[in-house]
């Protein structure tokens, strides 16, 4: 006698139908690795941190009492961002983001943040170069 199969697929036994429920989704070795080498960080990481290590950020205070503050306009981009130039006996020692410009809202962007480096840096050309026999001179 013949007897027809409900489905074309094999059914499990009572036992690993009950636990095919309850476990977890299956995890690969890569997903494994990544998952454990995050948490080993983390931990690490927490236990560097040491309740005295995070505080408060204070500003320093001034060393100088003649430092004035210039609103400036940023050249780099057609944008026009504003900047707090910081300075001290016509010399421009410091820089913020202007927090009332309704352009950039008190931030900076990367080149607004070395707009300062262009007038004060240390790698500045300060004299014109001349190109002789290949190499630049002054």
């Amino acid at each position: 006698m013949l007897i027809k199969k409900s489905s074309g697929t094999p059914t499990r036994g009572r036992l690993s139908g009950m636990l095919a429920g309850t476990t977890l989704a299956t995890m690969d070795r890569r997903g494994f690795l990544k998952a454990s080498g995050l948490a080993a960080g983390g931990l690490a990481a927490f236990g560097a941190l040491k309740p005295a290590m995070v505080r408060q950020a204070e500003a320093a205070p001034s060393t100088s009492p003649n430092i004035v503050k210039r609103h400036n306009i940023c050249t780099h981009c057609s944008v026009g961002c504003t900047v707090t130039a910081e300075v001290e006996n016509e010399v421009w020692v410091g820089q913020e983001p202007t927090w009332e410009s309704p352009i950039n809202l008190g931030t900076h962007c990367a080149k607004g943040a070395a707009i300062r480096e262009l007038t004060h840096g240390d790698r500045r050309l300060k004299y014109p170069m001349k190109l002789v026999a290949g190499k630049y001179r002054g």
